[in-house]
């Protein structure tokens, strides 16, 4: 497809008349396909009969009965379309396949192994159109032994090396509190995608596009990774510290339980002003934290390290949050914040004005707020969040029709779409 199509309506979107199959599960592949929804395309998901199981799942807290899409679905797949077919049958697969066929984009996350043994290989589908932009993540690459292994997020962390810098520095490694690795193989997958889309309005070609969540947790990890092969010293777990960060950088615990990270007083005077307040005003008399470069970890030395973070420490601990907090918005040369909970974080006011969170009408359930575009466009800004997470098999029947299927043929996918999600809930439920 050409990317000039509906090019005199960008209103809708930079990717408006671009279309995206979105054959994925869980995260990874769903969150890119949604950044690719939210700029704009048409992205038609792919779902087996039943349902993808993340459709159903229930996590803590979330104790609506199973006809309410599970958290997980929401976020990921807002504002797509959604068709429910079984891609291993000849009329299934016929779907698919004619779907792609006037694609620009193919997302997934799937196994190459079952890609190909579904029909829905690269090179297969590439030779039908050429123009296609085939975008898969995987867990750990496309080449090499464990090529084709089964990932989750954590496990893709731990041979990241995350997990292995993550955690008290006299316990074990623990894995940060997100989905790091699957979400930063998405916005990679994504990146892909795009920078592909801009070769192809150039070469006229599409191409094949690979990333994986261990790419793109080293990716994350790109200073770290270089320091580690550059100097004489592996990071280690530091707890509240970055491990490569030697100064008082850090997050520090209030009186009454709140916590701030405290990343640099950059002017000599703010760094005055932070020990007096906190009552110990002797700290200002040591010349090993007296410049703001020293203050920030530039000399690579640990000297001094371990007593300035125990009086910081101190500090911290000597007034409430209240308290901290008021003090520390009237200094402007001490790089700060207060450490937010989620429900904090949903009312932070930067969040409402940059337009980070948007409503959603989630059916069987009201209103629910999910992670919308945070790309900002100037003058073609993307749509966000375009509406509610598709129900199952929703846009099946529209999906097909326009591919030129008969009506005996939409009632024979649509048929069993009911019996088949009850059976994917009993195994949720374990019945």
């Amino acid at each position: 497809m050409d990317e000039t199509t509906g090019a005199d309506d960008l209103s809708l979107g930079p990717l408006t008349g671009i279309k995206v199959v979105d054959v994925t599960v869980a995260v990874q592949g769903p969150h890119a396909a949604a950044y690719l929804a939210d700029m704009g395309a048409d992205v038609v998901r792919v779902e087996p009969p039943g349902g993808e199981l993340n459709r159903y799942v229930r996590t803590p807290g979330f104790e609506h009965d199973m006809e309410v899409m599970g958290t997980q679905h929401v976020a990921m797949n807002r504002g797509k379309r959604a068709i429910a077919v079984d891609v291993h049958d000849e009329l299934g697969q016929d779907v698919v396949r004619r779907l792609v066929a006037g694609a620009d984009v193919l997302v997934t996350n799937y196994r190459q192994e079952a890609l190909e043994r579904m029909g829905l290989g690269y090179e297969e589908l590439a030779a039908t159109n050429p123009t296609l932009i085939y975008a898969r993540v995987s867990g750990f690459g496309p080449l090499g032994p464990d090529a084709d292994k089964a990932m989750l997020d954590g496990a893709a962390q731990a041979r990241g090396g995350l997990s292995a810098i993550s955690g008290p520095s006299d316990g074990p490694p623990n894995p940060p509190g997100a989905a790091i690795a699957d979400h930063a193989g998405s916005m990679q997958l994504a990146l892909g995608v795009m920078t592909a889309l801009f070769a192809r309005s150039r070469t006229g070609r599409g191409q094949q596009v690979d990333t994986s969540s261990l790419g793109a947790l080293m990716w994350l990890q790109a200073w770290e990774i270089a320091n580690a092969d550059m100097a004489d010293e592996v990071p280690r777990r530091a707890g509240q510290h970055h491990p490569m960060i030697q100064c008082p950088y850090g997050v520090y615990q209030t009186s009454d339980g709140g916590a701030f990270l405290l990343a640099v007083a950059v002017a000599d005077e703010a760094w005055d002003a932070f020990w007096i307040f906190a009552g110990l005003p002797e700290a200002v008399l040591d010349d090993r934290w007296n410049t703001a470069a020293k203050r920030i970890g530039a000399r690579g030395s640990s000297d001094g390290v371990d007593e300035i973070r125990d009086l910081m420490r101190q500090a911290f601990a000597n007034r409430t949050t209240a308290e901290w907090e008021a003090f520390l918005a009237d200094q402007p040369e001490i790089i700060f914040e207060r450490v937010q909970s989620y429900d904090e974080l949903l009312d932070d006011p930067m969040v409402s004005a940059n337009g980070y969170l948007a409503d959603v009408d989630v059916p069987k359930f009201g209103q629910a707020r999910v992670v919308s575009n945070v790309v900002h466009l100037s003058d073609t800004p993307g749509i966000g969040v375009q509406g509610p997470p598709p129900e199952l098999g929703q846009h099946t029947a529209e999906v097909m029709a326009s591919l030129g299927f008969t009506s005996s043929e939409i009632d024979r996918v649509t048929a069993g779409i009911t019996e088949a999600a009850q059976e994917v809930i009993d195994q949720v439920l374990g019945d």
